[in-house]
């Protein structure tokens, strides 16, 4: 029963966070809308963007040969904002329906 109750609690985390970050990435798109309706350019906003803003430094690593920075993906913010809330929405609606009738 209490571990029903737990598993009940995570899948309702997982549906909120889900519908914040999929909330995010629909106010991303309302954003570069209004600055491409103002300039008449769409403002290119990618992860690597918004990984440099956030001053996240990528670990150095020679031994490998290649930078880490090139296994962030070159994706519009809103469009990872999109899918990754989706998935993690669904996720946790899923879960939650399938304790229904237990």
């Amino acid at each position: 029963m209490i571990f029903n109750r737990i598993a009940r609690s995570i899948f309702l985390i997982m549906e909120g966070l889900g519908a914040l970050v999929g909330s995010a990435g629909i106010v991303l798109i309302y954003i570069s809308l209004l600055a491409w309706l103002k300039t008449g350019t769409w403002p290119a906003y990618d992860l690597q963007m918004l990984w440099a803003d956030l001053h996240l430094q990528p670990p150095h690593a020679e031994w490998i040969g290649a930078s880490l920075s090139a296994l962030i993906p070159k994706v519009e913010c809103w469009i990872a904002f999109l899918i990754v809330g989706g998935f993690l929405f669904i996720l946790g609606f899923a879960g939650d329906g399938s304790l229904e009738g237990s």
